[in-house]
C-alpha cells in the first residue's frame, strides 16, 4: 500500500514573521538586487510534529518549560544544544554559498562585522531562553522595518535585504490509517526588501524527505536518522527559492549550469559553545528565581551550582 507522504511543496507565506509593508506585483529577479545583505538566519530549538493535512505544527512547551526540558533532555539529537546549533549554522553557511553559486554577492555579518545594523539587532527574553536559535554571527530578528533595512543597505552597499527563518520539523508517515514511520520536514520563510524598504519577496518553501525511519514502537524511532536528513532538505528549499527568484540573461528560471559549492559545517569553537550554554543556563536560572523558586531548585533544574545561582541574586 502506498505510504501517505508528500515529496515537495511550496506554501504561501504564513505570516510567521510580522513583515507587512510594501508590495511587489511581479516576481523579483534577485540578480537585479545584488549585493544581497542577509540580515538574519534562525530556527526553532526542537523538532516538533507537523500535520500536513491541517498545515499546523504541534504546540510546543511554553517558553520557560521548553527551556527547562531542553536542559534536561540533553542527549536527544532533536534538542541537544550542539546539534541544534549545527543545523542552523549549516543553513546559514549554505544560504550565502548558494546565493554566490547563483551569481550574486552575499553580504553577511562575517564579512561586515562592524555594521551597526548587525551589531545592534538586540535580543528578547525568549531569545535568551533559546526559543529561537540564530546561526553564528546573526541575531534572531523576528520583525523588520523600512528604516532598519535602508540603514543596512546604506552601510553595506547592498541593494536588498533578506530575512530567513527555518523550521525543522517531523511528520508521521502512514500506511493507510496505520502509523509506520517518521520523516523530516524543513520549512523556510523568506522575506526581502529592496534598498528603499519596499517588499520584493514574501514566501514559504517546504520539503519532506522521501526517506523515513520506521517506528519501533508508537513513540520510538531512530532520531539520529531523522535529523541527519535535515542538511539535504535545507539545501533543497534554498535552491528551490533561488531558482525561482534568480532569472538568467535568457529569461529562464532553471538550474542549468548550476554548480553547487560543497559545504562543510564549521561549528563554533568548543569554548564558544560552552559559553553560550552557560549563558542560557544562567538566564534560565535567573528567571526561575524571579518566579519564586529557591536557589536549590533552580540549580537542580539548570545544572548550575548553588553558588552560581546565588550569585545571580546580587
Amino acid at each position: 500500500m502506498k505510504k501517505n507522504i508528500s515529496k515537495f511543496t511550496i506554501l504561501p507565506f504564513l505570516g510567521l514573521v510580522p513583515f507587512f509593508y510594501g508590495c511587489a506585483s511581479t516576481p523579483a529577479n534577485l540578480k537585479d538586487y545584488s549585493p544581497v545583505a542577509v540580515m538574519t538566519v534562525y530556527s526553532n530549538p526542537s523538532v516538533p510534529w507537523f500535520d500536513e493535512k491541517s498545515k499546523t505544527e504541534s504546540v510546543e512547551d511554553g517558553i520557560l518549560s521548553g527551556a527547562i526540558n531542553r536542559l534536561i533532555n540533553k542527549k536527544n539529537p532533536e534538542t541537544e544544544k550542539e546539534a541544534v546549533q549545527e543545523r542552523i549554522d549549516y543553513a546559514g553557511q549554505i544560504l550565502s554559498a548558494r546565493i554566490r553559486d547563483f551569481g550574486m554577492e552575499a553580504i553577511t555579518p562575517e564579512s561586515n562585522p562592524d555594521c551597526s545594523a548587525y551589531k545592534n539587532a538586540g535580543k528578547t527574553f525568549s531569545d535568551y531562553l533559546g526559543n529561537t536559535v540564530p546561526a553564528v554571527g546573526y541575531e534572531a530578528i523576528t520583525s523588520s522595518n523600512g528604516k532598519m533595512n535602508r540603514m543596512i543597505c546604506k552601510e553595506t552597499g547592498a541593494k536588498s535585504v533578506i530575512y530567513v527563518n527555518f523550521r525543522f520539523q517531523k511528520v508521521m508517515v502512514k500506511d493507510g490509517v496505520r502509523n509506520t514511520g517518521v520523516a523530516p520536514r524543513v520549512a523556510m520563510t523568506v522575506f526581502a526588501t529592496d534598498n528603499t524598504g519596499k517588499k520584493i519577496i514574501s514566501k514559504e518553501y517546504s520539503a519532506i524527505s522521501e526517506d523515513y525511519t520506521d517506528l519501533i514502537k508508537s513513540s520510538e524511532w531512530d532520531k539520529e536518522k531523522v535529523v541527519s536528513q535535515f542538511p539535504a532538505l535545507t539545501d533543497k528549499v534554498i535552491t528551490q527559492f533561488l531558482s525561482e527568484f534568480t532569472v538568467s540573461e535568457s529569461g529562464e528560471t532553471n538550474l542549468q549550469g548550476f554548480t553547487p559549492t560543497e559545504i562543510k559545517i564549521k561549528s563554533p569553537a568548543k569554548n564558544q559553545q560552552e559559553n553560550a550554554v552557560l549563558a542560557e543556563k544562567k538566564a534560565t536560572a535567573k528567571k526561575l528565581l524571579e518566579r519564586g523558586m529557591t536557589p536549590e531548585e533552580a540549580a537542580e533544574i539548570t545544572g548550575l551550582s548553588i553558588e552560581e545561582v546565588e550569585s545571580l541574586k546580587e
